[in-house]
């Protein structure tokens, strides 16, 4: 399961630690990854903590990995696997991001108290207020979707579970656009939820995670140690920045009137 070329990226990845206390870079140009590999320049690793006893899993390097011709894996792995502890994987880009279109394509697989996330996301570690954009994949049943936003740390209690209508195990598209007066979330080009207040306001990272709980069984299901790593895959992300028509032949952009 570890996989060489990946831990090779994350041990470079330290090399540009010091970027964080950098003047922010942010992302101006349509941007498309396909994961046939992980640039250090682009993208960093969570590795060696969690964010909170809410979360039974460490992120870990060991939790990613790009099998040959295959799409990019965020893991959740269970205790052992790697030793007595449960690991998760979380991506993160090293630039920054402002309005404009967030899509994603990803597959899940069914287990109980996990959660795999595509979002994004600022907050104090950053010196910045928490605001946030959520795709939350809840894999306690199939097709069950979390969609949220925080403006200033405050979700006004307005999240909700949407649906995927076609196969909820299969590959999917999602897709955000963040614009000043409101953001849109759709599924495999179908438009789910729209807001027009409340709208974050702040430069933004985007993340991919796939992690454990055992403290929201209302939420999330109780968790059910599963047998094996656990995959999230993403298959490609993209961004295009507000203004900018049809970047490439997937995106939303080309589908909508």
């Amino acid at each position: 399961m570890r996989n060489f070329k990946l831990d090779v990226l994350a041990v470079l990845s330290a090399l540009f630690i010091g970027e964080a206390h950098a003047e922010p870079v942010i992302v101006t140009e349509p941007f498309i990854e396909n994961f046939d590999r992980l640039s250090p320049v682009l993208w960093y690793i969570s590795d060696g903590w969690s964010n909170g006893s809410h979360q039974n899993c460490t992120w870990s390097k060991r939790a990613l990995a790009i099998p040959a011709g295959k799409s990019l894996q965020v893991l959740f792995v269970p205790d052992g696997i790697f030793g007595d502890a449960a690991y998760c994987g979380e991506l993160q880009t090293r630039r920054w991001f402002k309005y404009g279109t967030f899509e994603a394509r990803i597959r899940t697989q069914h287990n109980s108290g996990l959660n795999a996330a595509f979002f994004t996301y600022t907050g104090a570690v950053h010196k910045q207020p928490h605001d946030e954009i959520d795709f939350e994949i809840l894999t306690k049943g199939p097709g069950m979707v979390w969609l949220n936003r925080y403006v200033g740390g405050d979700d006004l209690g307005q999240g909700e579970v949407v649906r995927v209508s076609d196969d909820p195990w299969g590959y999917n598209d999602y897709a955000f656009i963040w614009e000043q007066d409101r953001i849109r979330w759709f599924i495999n080009g179908e438009l789910v939820r729209e807001v027009t207040d409340h709208i974050p306001t702040h430069r933004m990272k985007v993340y991919f995670s796939h992690w454990g709980s055992d403290a929201f069984v209302n939420w999330m299901g109780p968790y059910e140690r599963p047998d094996g790593p656990v995959a999230m895959e993403v298959e490609r992300f993209a961004y295009t920045p507000e203004g900018v028509e049809c970047a490439f032949p997937e995106s939303i952009l080309c589908k909508l009137p």
